[in-house]
């Protein structure tokens, strides 16, 4: 690879928001280089889902029938309480389908990455089991060291590796005798107050039964105190599911907790008789899985710019990470790539050495147009997952009123959420028109 530098993008990490952006600069033609520390698009047993405006960027990039290939549109939404008893129900995703023509779908998260690698073309600009180990900035450009002591240039650093990410500790240490408080807040920016044990498992246990447990594209949200679950039939064949637990005391980066597998045997022990949907619990979609993990659920906004006054500039989950219960945070990574995008491609397409200040003043532009974008989400998120462990007596009460919300206001709250969400600039808008997200059917009772 030729290592001259450039106008060049380095990107690192190659999740949803890295590989988004990498897919971004290759249809825009610009010259990037994207750097995993581990195998792209591994199989942990991990899924995501992805709401209609996530749909419209992954539409103009190419990828969205190859994701949608192994998976169905979700139609409606349960809400059980521990018992299993079913207190609430909607077909809000069929009504969001009909409202906006996109749908919103869950997958396995290796499905959406392995549809954003395939889509990329020259294959060379993909760099797995790849870490990084120094970098030297100047004026004019940016050099990074890989772990193997190769030599990389480039005008622009991203970092899109995630909550732990170096880039992120990179700017933290950047900043750290200048200005302590700064450092602080990139280094120990999240909160984790619960834990997800998560997994994928066959729509029908075992071999025994052919019967499906649940109808496909359906979703199942259980409220418990101090726990809730989600499980959906989202993609052919496969239940993907989540059992979020309440932790004893709250963690900060980079001090919360990492679990092994008796970790994951201690909290299904304990908390898998809880119903997962009618006639199964959680213990039984663990015991027949095919893949499972569980992890802290860390989440926050990083405060202080996201960029550190040079090339660098953060996105993704090393900018903000919320709680899985919304099912929002792989939509918000894909926000912020295509923000990030949409301030990048025209001034890299322009010019082939841009200075340290027109790279910073697109951060910010970047910036300003993300961050009241995540706080927002944060919130959301922030809320729903406290709801649904029902974790105060407001809330629990909140619960009970619930199936009283006219079906419009649900329905509203997703179109408004998603109507602020931008699109990639530089390409079609592939549903013809920007106004389609923004209708409001208020006969929808």
């Amino acid at each position: 690879m030729d290592n001259s530098g450039g106008n060049r993008v380095i990107i690192v990490g190659g999740g949803v928001a890295g590989l988004t952006l990498a897919d971004i600069m290759d249809k825009a033609g610009i010259d990037f280089v994207l750097l995993e520390k581990y195998d792209i698009a591994p199989q942990l047993g991990a899924s995501i889902c992805m709401l209609c405006h996530s749909a419209k960027i992954f539409a103009q990039l190419g990828v969205w029938d190859a994701m949608c290939e192994t998976t169905f549109p979700l139609t409606a939404r349960h809400h059980l309480d521990e018992r299993g008893a079913l207190f609430d129900s909607a077909p809000i995703f069929q009504t969001l389908l009909n409202k906006t023509g996109w749908a919103t779908v869950f997958m396995e998260r290796r499905v959406c990455l392995q549809a954003l690698y395939d889509s990329i073309r020259d294959k060379s600009r993909i760099r797995s089991n790849t870490g990084i180990a120094g970098y030297r900035q100047t004026m004019h450009g940016i050099t990074i060291t890989t772990d193997t002591g190769e030599i990389i240039r480039g005008s622009v650093l991203i970092g899109a590796d995630g909550v732990h990410s170096q880039i992120r500790t990179w700017v933290a240490n950047w900043t750290s005798e200048c200005n302590p408080e700064r450092h602080q807040q990139l280094i120990g920016g999240f909160t984790s107050s619960y834990r997800a044990v998560f997994g994928t498992t066959s729509n029908g246990l075992g071999s025994h039964t052919s019967t499906p447990l649940l109808p496909d594209g359906v979703a199942h949200h259980v409220y418990s105190r101090g726990a809730s679950g989600i499980t959906t039939a989202g993609a052919k064949g496969l239940i993907f599911w989540f059992l979020f637990v309440k932790e004893p005391s709250t963690s900060t980066t980079p001090d919360c907790p990492r679990y092994g597998p008796s970790d994951v045997e201690a909290t299904i022990g304990k908390y898998g008789h809880i119903t997962a949907a009618p006639g199964y619990s959680f213990r039984d979609l663990w015991k027949n899985c095919i893949k499972s993990g569980m992890v802290p659920m860390e989440e926050g906004v990083i405060q202080g710019p996201w960029n550190n006054g040079g090339r660098m500039v953060l996105v993704g989950d090393a900018t903000c990470k919320i709680t899985v219960n919304s099912g929002l945070g792989g939509n918000l990574a894909v926000e912020g790539a295509c923000r990030l995008a949409n301030e990048l491609v025209p001034l890299l397409q322009r010019n082939q050495a841009p200075t340290t200040r027109e790279l910073v003043a697109s951060f910010n532009r970047y910036e300003s147009a993300q961050r009241p974008r995540a706080d927002a989400t944060f919130a959301l998120a922030h809320q729903a997952t406290r709801y649904e462990s029902m974790d105060s007596l407001w809330l629990r009460f909140l619960r009970r009123l619930s199936p009283w919300i006219p079906r419009r206001v649900q329905t509203n709250g997703f179109m408004g959420y998603m109507k602020p969400a931008p699109i990639l600039n530089f390409l079609p808008d592939p549903s013809g028109s920007t106004d389609q997200v923004a209708e409001i059917d208020q006969d929808n009772k």
